[in-house]
């Protein structure tokens, strides 16, 4: 009774007194606290919110790996300013796992968890030097089209079609066990029938995914009129894997599709292709409603166009172009009772783009690299659904460009754009290749690997320790790059947003590089040894 009197009187303090006394508090307690009433929960929010958001103002994230949980949060956001040069270094400290390479290419890396895709499709559970692995071999007459994996739900989802009846189908599996996923209403859906199994390879289900956005499966479907085969109909097929729900929605502009994502759970990237230009790619972003328990539809708005640069007529777009985005913006686990959220965290990190050019003999990429957070702002504060805003418009402020050399990529090479994570970017190139005027054809080039930061803490820190004459292990790239006319461009195209880049060392070609918040995992190539997958921590 003694107890609940005292809380009783605990709670009529005035608030900005709790608040101070809660700012003093640990944070292990402050967590508690807010656990215990609504009052306390808001109470607590007001106490983390300075701090949060000067935080995300320096382009840091809060990690409860990066403090004690005994200290207050005043003391927490000065350990991590101390921090802040984490990855700035770049030198291993440790190597905490080594697996050999064999015909299979790794596309994810996330929380000890490695995801490989060959033939077959297997994952290896990291547990200190232990290494578990689980493999999902499928039927003989069936072949996989797309799969996505999130390792926050355990999740791996795989478009699959039989082969005989032309049945498409999503296959939903445990990333860890490689065994139907014990939360999914069915261990498959199907989404998709009579598919020619003829014209499978050559026009594969017309569809671009998979994506997968808490319990939604995503897929970009295109789906051509009978009576007239130039037009087209795309539509977002949605497919919740925990009810066995299946949506079309509609509202996707017709123009062909190369790529999209989910930026968050209200915002759809899309990168069209123009039907009166294929040299021309547009950045369209869709105000996106789900399905929720209140009702049972949802519906796609286009809400924003933006051109991305110009290529000249003489020269072309090669199929297909890529979109990465960073997999916080991914991993977007959504409740069943929750609202999707509209925007994202000012340190959401960086869109990546990479466009294939070809122009005679000679093959190209041009790189972009979008601010999350600025593309979000403007999408917010525009509705040009019946426009679109040139490359001069936005270009400049919120991203930099990158032309890069394929003449050295051989068929089954990795694309150059690898990974995203928060501001980094896994980048794979020639050697002697730079942001600008760089000539196509080089004969001594050399692949080569690196990690690309645009984080502001990074840039900021790097020119302190460029004006204090320490010197840096990579280099700082402010000055704008240039992308001049009478190359590839029918206009000039610069861009300015600074980032840090760091060379990897041993970088194995032909492989690929996955970034995590603390590590980095590459095929390295170690002295009168066999390849190895090297997983690296930083100080």
């Amino acid at each position: 009774m003694s107890q609940m009197s005292a809380t009783s009187h605990f709670l009529h303090l005035p608030d900005d007194v709790l608040v101070y006394l809660l700012d003093l508090a640990p944070m292990s307690d402050l967590e508690s606290v807010s656990k215990t009433c609504k009052q306390l929960k808001t109470i607590c929010g007001l106490v983390r919110a300075p701090y949060l958001y000067e935080l995300n103002h320096e382009g840091l994230e809060y990690n409860a790996a990066s403090a004690s949980s005994t200290v207050s949060f005043s003391h927490a956001l000065a350990s991590l300013r101390c921090r802040e040069n984490r990855w700035r270094t770049m030198r291993p400290i440790s190597s905490s796992y080594r697996s050999t390479l064999n015909e299979s290419n790794f596309t994810s890396y996330s929380q000890n968890v490695a995801l490989y895709v060959s033939r077959q499709i297997a994952s290896a559970v990291v547990h200190g030097d232990t290494v578990e692995h689980s493999t999902y071999h499928g039927q003989s007459n069936e072949v996989t089209r797309f799969h996505d994996a999130d390792v926050l739900q355990d999740l791996l989802v795989l478009l699959r079609m039989h082969i005989g009846t032309g049945v498409s189908y999503l296959c939903f599996l445990s990333l860890r066990g490689m065994s139907p996923h014990s939360a999914a209403a069915s261990p498959t859906r199907i989404i998709l029938t009579g598919i020619s199994p003829m014209g499978y390879i050559s026009a594969p289900l017309h569809a671009h995914g998979l994506r997968i956005l808490g319990t939604w499966c995503a897929l970009l479907t295109t789906v051509r009129c009978s009576m007239k085969p130039e037009a087209q109909v795309n539509t977002l097929l949605l497919c919740n894997w925990k009810t066995n729900s299946l949506i079309k929605l509609a509202g996707v502009h017709p123009d062909n599709i190369d790529d999209f994502h989910f930026i968050n759970s209200r915002t759809l990237a899309v990168i069209h292709r123009a039907a009166s230009n294929s040299s021309q790619l547009v950045l369209r972003l869709y105000d996106v409603t789900l399905p929720s328990q209140i009702s049972s539809s949802g519906c796609v708005r286009l809400r924003l166009s933006l051109r991305l640069p110009l290529i000249e007529n003489h020269a072309y777009i090669l199929p297909i172009s890529r979109m990465v985005l960073p997999r916080a913006s991914q991993e977007q686990v959504l409740q069943p009772d929750q609202r999707p959220h509209e925007i994202l965290s000012p340190n959401s990190g960086i869109m990546a783009l990479s466009i294939p050019l070809g122009m005679g003999t000679e093959e190209a990429r041009l790189n972009i690299a979008i601010d999350v957070a600025m593309l979000l702002s403007i999408a917010r504060g525009n509705d040009i659904s019946d426009r679109t805003m040139s490359w001069s418009q936005w270009g400049p402020k919120i991203s930099r460009v990158f032309l890069t050399n394929d003449v050295l990529r051989a068929e089954g090479d990795v694309k150059p754009l690898q990974d995203v994570e928060g501001y980094r970017i896994a980048f794979s190139t020639n050697i002697d290749c730079g942001d600008s005027q760089t000539p196509i054809s080089e004969e001594h080039s050399r692949p080569a690997a690196f990690i690309i930061d645009f984080n502001p803490a990074s840039v900021r820190w790097a020119r302190q320790e460029d004006k204090a004459g320490r010197g840096l292990r990579g280099a700082l790239v402010t000055e704008p790059s240039v992308l001049r006319p009478g190359h590839f461009f029918a206009e000039e195209v610069v861009s300015s947003l600074p980032y840090t880049r760091t060379m990897l060392e041993g970088y194995l070609p032909q492989h690929q590089i996955r970034l995590s918040r603390d590590e980095v995992v590459y095929p390295a190539h170690p002295v009168q040894e066999s390849p190895l997958h090297n997983v690296y921590s930083f100080a």
